[in-house]
């Protein structure tokens, strides 16, 4: 990296881009007696664009033909009980009408602000690479993160080391993670790389490969300028991942018209959650334009809590979790609310688990601990036949209710409301068939395995006290029940007219080691795809959403894409 420099240059200067691409740096000129000199530093010729793709409910959206916002979530405390009080005032009909993905687009121009310590980008600029697209408060701090660390990776850029100027903690502990360079004397002033570098490769439960001290040099070449992909997270992630190669194309086409710029057409994809399956099929279809991707948190093989929050409504951990309220009044306290957002919207409904989730995780128990019995266990081949399928119409344990799915009714105007499910769940068994477990050839990534504060529906459990002995299988439901509990559903079951009742109730437990969303089940299987990604770090300490702040994820997928810059392209002076 260049700069231009001057002794006294202590005032930093924001990199600001002319209508074609071509940096530039707007400054004040001031009197000799002014001390303050501006520094302004050039970014390489060689640009490596890295491509920002986050979870689901993580794009803003708008309804189509300027009727208003239909998705945006709300950033900061006050905003988030505000519209968790708007949300509570919602009825099942008009949050149908507002999550059509038939009826909705990403809106483009949600807050955007880049932070003043970012100085590779102006807000105007954030704005233009998509960043208003993406919920502020969970990806903007990411977004942010990513362009110092990748552009500025000297403490104080464009000075010399002399002046106390070293690399940041995040790159320069990347030369040290197999204990390289440990005895080596510090410097005066230089960060303990050794200790960052110990303390890392504990968090990530894995020593991976080290990068030379040459291998680090050269993330120096490269330009990384970072850029965000909004996606409609109601329609299929196939479609989705169409829009995101579209992307891909756009930005190598804006930096190789550029007089400044050169790009080889390759970009590194970063992925949060959901954004891991649109990513992963983007891949599978212009493997050619991507030099690599790094997974965050990614529902590989689904999440049971699809399942139960169309049966029970969004969980809630307790009665201090003010968070978990907030998204419940959001997304939905019950079933009446929940299943008309997500019965016909494919993208939501691929996140329900996989034929490569681990069989029976959908249960009927009696008693509980060292005395529990499993009675009955779903699926034991395929989930969409066995369970996806069935409605409470046929059988007590099948997820959807039908007459929940058209509240405004305004589906069965077009079609019968089960059919359009139906069409829905077929386009997400498509997906999943598709995409199998294709993994891109360079491929890095960490999932959640915290067995204490941010466990996971690994299973989900119907408990009850008895089952008739001769055939538990199908019996009736009382329609009459379980429709308005929060985050709870109870049901009272009749195997014919007279015989005794029988009640199951939905356990609320989070059974298995996770990200609080994201079962252990599921994100290891990131480490099973094929072909086999070049490391996958389990690791605990962090929830689902919120796993981009962790300074040990920030870490890893620094650590991704800095292997990704291996493969890349000589730059060029």
């Amino acid at each position: 990296m260049t700069a231009w420099v001057n002794e006294k240059a202590t005032r930093r200067i924001k990199l600001e881009f002319d209508k074609n691409g071509n940096p530039k740096f707007n400054s004040t000129q001031s009197p000799e007696s002014f001390k303050q000199c501006a520094l302004c530093v050039k970014p390489p010729h060689t640009v490596i664009p890295i491509i920002f793709v986050p979870g689901i409910m993580g794009t803003n959206l708008k309804l189509r033909g300027g009727r208003g916002n239909a998705w945006s979530p709300p950033n900061g405390v006050f905003s988030g009980i505000g519209a968790a009080g708007k949300g509570a005032m919602q009825s099942p009909g008009t949050r149908q009408g507002l999550f059509d993905p038939k009826e909705t687009e990403v809106n483009w121009d949600g807050p955007c602000e880049a932070p003043s310590d970012v100085f590779w980008l102006t807000s105007e600029e954030a704005k233009k690479r998509g960043w208003g697209a993406l919920h502020a408060e969970s990806y903007h701090g990411i977004l942010s993160q990513l362009e110092i660390s990748l552009n500025d990776q000297y403490s104080k850029p464009g000075l010399p080391k002399e002046r106390g100027n070293f690399l940041l903690p995040e790159i320069g502990l990347l030369s040290h993670l197999a204990g390289g360079h440990s005895k080596a004397k510090r410097v005066k002033g230089e960060p303990d790389y050794s200790f960052l570098a110990e303390e890392t490769v504990t968090a990530w439960n894995k020593v991976p490969k080290s990068l030379s001290q040459e291998d680090v040099l050269k993330l120096d070449d490269y330009y990384y300028p970072v850029w965000a992909h909004g996606y409609n997270w109601l329609q299929s992630n196939e479609e989705s991942a169409q829009s995101l190669i579209v992307k891909i194309d756009e930005i190598i086409a804006y930096y190789q018209k550029s007089d400044y710029f050169h790009c080889d057409g390759k970009v590194i994809l970063i992925s949060h959650s959901m954004g891991g399956l649109v990513t992963r099929r983007a891949a599978q279809l212009a493997e050619d334009k991507v030099l690599g991707i790094v997974h965050g948190v990614q529902p590989v093989a689904g999440a049971p809590v699809v399942y139960r929050r169309f049966r029970a409504g969004t969980e809630v951990g307790g009665f201090f979790d003010i968070v978990g309220a907030a998204t419940a009044s959001i997304i939905g306290w019950n079933a009446a609310d929940v299943t008309p957002t997500l019965a016909c919207s494919p993208g939501p409904l691929e996140l329900l688990p996989t034929k490569h989730y681990p069989s029976g995780w959908l249960r009927v128990v009696k008693g509980s601990g060292a005395r529990e019995e499993v009675l009955i266990h779903l699926p034991k081949a395929d989930p969409y036949e066995e369970i996806y399928s069935k409605t409470t119409d046929e059988c007590w344990w099948g997820m959807l209710d039908p007459d929940l799915i058209d509240p405004a009714n305004t589906i069965k105007t077009v079609a019968p409301p089960r059919q359009v499910y139906e069409t829905s769940l077929s386009k997400a068994e498509l997906f999943h068939d598709t995409v199998g477990l294709y993994a891109h050839p360079q491929t890095y990534g960490y999932y959640g395995a915290d067995e204490k504060k941010y466990r996971a529906f690994g299973q989900v459990s119907w408990e009850t006290e008895s089952l008739p002995d001769d055939d538990a299988l199908p019996l009736l439901l009382n329609k009459d029940s379980g429709r308005s509990l929060t985050g709870k559903s109870t049901v009272s079951l009749y195997q014919q007219e007279g015989s005794p009742k029988v009640k199951l109730k939905l356990r609320n437990e989070r059974n298995q080691a996770g990200d609080g969303t994201v079962p252990l089940d599921s994100g290891a299987v990131l480490a099973k795809l094929q072909p086999t990604p070049q490391a996958v770090f389990e690791m605990r300490g962090f929830d689902h959403q919120k796993s981009y702040g962790d300074k040990f994820t920030i870490r890893a997928t620094i650590y991704g894409i800095a292997r990704l810059i291996q493969l890349a392209e000589p730059a060029k002076p």
